[in-house]
C-alpha cells in the first residue's frame, strides 16, 4: 500500500535525527523550492544545514501528520539547534517533495496557564468527509475575526467558552484568548493578523498560514485548529519572525 503524503512528510522530517535524508529518496534532488527564507534554495542547501546541527542533541518527534491532496504537513517537536516546535509542509509531485514551507518557534518546555504544552493533545484526524467544511470554518474565523477584526462574530465559531489552548502564553477558554489579545494591544504588543495565505486540512484538523505582526515585528502565524461539531475546540500555533528581504537566503517568499 502506498503511503500517504502526510506519512512521507513525517519520514522526511524524522530523517533529520537519523541523518538519512539523502538515502530515503523522498525529495527531488534537482527541483526543490524552499520557502524557509533562512535557508538557500535546493536540496544541497538542506544537507549542508544538517551538517551544522549538533547531532548528539538532535531529535525529531512528529506529533501529527496530515494530508491535503498533494500536500503533506506535520507538527513536530524538535531539537535542532535548540528545543523547537515547528510545522513543516511538503508539496509532492510524482511521489517526491518539490516544495517546502515551515514555521519554527523556540520551545520553552514550560506548560501554559492551563498546564498544556505546545504539542500535546489530540493527534488523529476524524470526520474526513467534513474536511472542506472545516477548512471553510477555520478560514472564515481567521479572515473575519483575526484579520477583519470583527470580534463580535467570534461567538459563531466556538461552543460557548470552550477552547483547549496550547499557545504557551495563554490558558484555556475563548474569553481568555481574546482578553490576552486585548492586553497585548493595550501594552503596545499587539498580535495583528493582516492576510491569510494558505489553508490546509484533513478531517477535523485545519492549518491556517497567515501573515502579520507581533510586537511590531513582521511574523508568520501558523495556526492549527481542531474542529468538533462545526465549532473550533482546540488550538496550537507556531509564530516566527520573517526577516527583512535583504536578509533572506532565497527569493521564493515565506508563503
Amino acid at each position: 500500500m502506498e503511503i500517504s503524503n502526510g506519512e512521507k512528510a513525517a519520514i522526511i522530517q524524522n530523517s533529520i535525527e537519523t541523518g538519512t535524508l539523502a538515502q530515503i529518496g523522498l525529495i527531488n534532488p534537482k527541483s526543490y523550492k524552499q520557502h524557509n527564507v533562512n535557508v538557500a534554495d535546493g536540496f544541497d542547501a538542506i544537507l549542508a544545514l544538517h551538517e551544522l546541527m549538533p547531532m548528539e542533541k538532535v531529535y525529531t518527534n512528529v506529533i501529527r501528520a496530515f494530508q491535503d491532496g498533494d500536500i503533506g504537513f506535520v507538527h513536530v517537536d524538535y531539537y535542532l539547534f535548540e528545543p523547537t516546535v515547528a510545522f513543516d509542509i511538503h508539496r509532492f509531485e510524482n511521489g517526491l517533495s518539490v516544495e517546502h514551507w515551515d514555521n519554527l518557534q523556540t520551545n520553552s518546555k514550560k506548560t501554559n496557564k492551563s498546564g498544556r504544552t505546545m504539542v500535546d493533545g489530540k493527534t488523529k484526524a476524524i470526520d474526513h468527509h467534513l474536511t472542506a467544511d472545516n477548512k471553510r470554518l477555520a478560514s472564515a474565523f481567521v479572515n473575519e475575526v483575526l484579520v477583519g477584526k470583527k470580534f463580535d462574530k467570534a461567538h459563531e465559531f466556538f461552543n460557548g467558552d470552550i477552547l483547549i489552548q496550547h499557545n504557551p502564553d495563554m490558558g484555556d477558554g475563548v474569553a481568555e484568548f481574546f482578553n490576552v489579545l486585548k492586553e497585548w494591544k493595550n501594552e503596545g504588543k499587539e498580535q495583528n493578523y493582516t492576510a491569510v495565505h494558505q489553508v490546509l486540512g484533513e478531517g477535523n484538523f485545519v492549518l491556517v498560514l497567515s501573515e502579520g505582526y507581533k510586537k511590531n515585528v513582521h511574523c508568520a502565524f501558523y495556526d492549527l485548529y481542531r474542529i468538533e461539531n462545526n465549532k473550533i475546540i482546540e488550538h496550537w500555533d507556531v509564530i516566527e519572525e520573517i526577516p527583512a528581504v535583504e536578509n533572506q537566503k532565497n527569493t521564493n517568499g515565506k508563503f
